[in-house]
């Protein structure tokens, strides 16, 4: 996650050409349900937490603590949510990924 500006704007045109192609051509198919756009924070469990507090603020939603750490808003049927993925939640990750391969072999 980031607040650099060129990275932001960047970031904002992509989301405003995709609304302008969706727009301009109807039979693309758009999620039925909505979608959302996820930032996942970085560092240790602590500066990921206090990261994903900083957004709640900013945001106007309170942090959630369930399987991830979550901060979350909609609009309409978009969600922007910003993330903690805890090391144990990683390895937990990790582990059924490497299972789920080594299944598949």
């Amino acid at each position: 996650m980031t607040t650099d500006p060129s990275t932001r704007a960047e970031f904002i045109a992509g989301l405003r050409r995709l609304a302008a192609f969706l727009a301009d051509n109807p039979k693309v198919p758009v999620p039925t349900y909505g979608a959302e756009i996820s930032v996942h924070a970085q560092g240790s469990d602590d500066d990921q937490r206090a990261a994903v507090d900083r957004v709640a603020d900013l945001i106007g939603s309170p942090a959630s603590d369930g399987i991830d750490y979550i901060t979350a808003r909609d609009f309409g049927p978009i969600t922007y949510q910003a993330v903690a993925d805890s090391r144990e939640r990683m390895r937990d990750l990790d582990a059924w990924f490497g299972y789920r391969n080594t299944a598949a072999a």
